[in-house]
């Protein structure tokens, strides 16, 4: 049994994911396997991944279904103590999993580690995604309803506290790991370690880009505060502040996209949510200014909440 299993899951990125592989191949911690889930891709991920000549890594192939059935997937052919989640596009210095168990081992109280990540982009420029000083361990609930503290490629989880825990397979558009590690931090206590750092690429095809307009970060708020006894944990003006923020966000994403009906929608929960935010009123204004005849999908609706996990 190896001590941590790496589930990779891919689609149509073979010109990243075997740097990726290899950030994981070179950690100063050898006893590991990395599981790369191949989720249905049309380019040359297959003949990249099998070309690598170590045991360690393992090959499944599947049909496209989204991220979180490739990472449920990838769960289940796991064997680890261990368990970590790594994009296919980000990479990890080469004593990030030796520094990351070795925290969680010298504190046993801790279903999971996370770490801070420095975001790369393609012109050389390093940004790190959020302060050491924010980061914190404990209850970690309001904190990732509020906002991404904990990132998929970033965190290494006790298997033990995985068993029957599995990623939303209708969140096919983004946002699966906002939701599984919220969803987790109501059964486990977080660990920050500040020691290491994930690198996150970023580049042109990368999913965040194309999230802007989707309000699944809306429905999973709604979701947990409503249905899944968030509202036992979050007080509800925190909660309704920032469900009223994450309408706002979507909302300004449509209007840029000259998206009148969707931002009118959206504006108008954002209120519903938070009446007094002045700035969504002016936004809303500039909204209703829009030229009808240019919205790209003037019959835009609100989706269907989510359903029960």
């Amino acid at each position: 049994m190896p001590k941590i299993s790496v589930i990779i899951p891919t689609y149509n990125l073979c010109d990243m994911v075997g740097e990726t592989i290899n950030s994981v191949l070179r950690q100063t911690e050898t006893d590991l396997e990395i599981i790369v889930v191949d989720d249905g891709s049309t380019d040359n991920t297959r003949q990249i991944v099998e070309a690598i000549a170590d045991s360690r890594v393992h090959y499944f192939y599947k049909d496209n279904g989204g991220t979180p059935s490739s990472y449920n997937y990838g769960f289940s052919k796991a064997n680890g103590q261990y368990v970590a989640f790594l994009d296919h596009d980000d990479l990890w210095p080469k004593n990030y999993i030796q520094v990351m168990l070795s925290a969680l081992e010298k504190n046993s109280k801790f279903g999971a580690a996370y770490s801070p990540i420095t975001v790369h982009y393609p012109d050389g420029t390093k940004i790190k995604s959020y302060r050491r000083p924010k980061g914190k361990s404990g209850q970690l609930t309001m904190d990732i309803f509020k906002g991404n503290v904990v990132w998929n490629s970033a965190t290494v989880i006790h298997r033990s506290v995985l068993e029957n825990f599995y990623f939303d397979e209708s969140l096919r558009i983004g946002c699966e790991d906002k939701d599984y590690f919220l969803r987790l931090s109501t059964q486990i206590k977080y660990l920050f370690v500040d020691e290491v750092e994930a690198i996150r690429r970023e580049h042109a095809t990368n999913l965040s880009k194309k999230m802007s307009l989707q309000p699944t970060r809306i429905l999973i708020l709604e979701r947990f505060y409503f249905r899944l006894g968030g509202n036992k944990i979050i007080p509800a003006a925190i909660a309704r502040y920032h469900m009223s923020r994450a309408c706002r966000r979507v909302a300004r994403s449509h209007r840029r996209n000259k998206g009148r009906s969707a931002a009118i929608t959206l504006y108008k929960r954002a209120l519903r949510y938070w009446p007094i935010g002045i700035r969504v009123y002016l936004e809303l204004m500039w909204t209703l200014l829009l030229n009808k005849k240019n919205d790209p999908n003037s019959n835009w609706q609100m989706p269907e909440p989510l359903s029960e996990i």
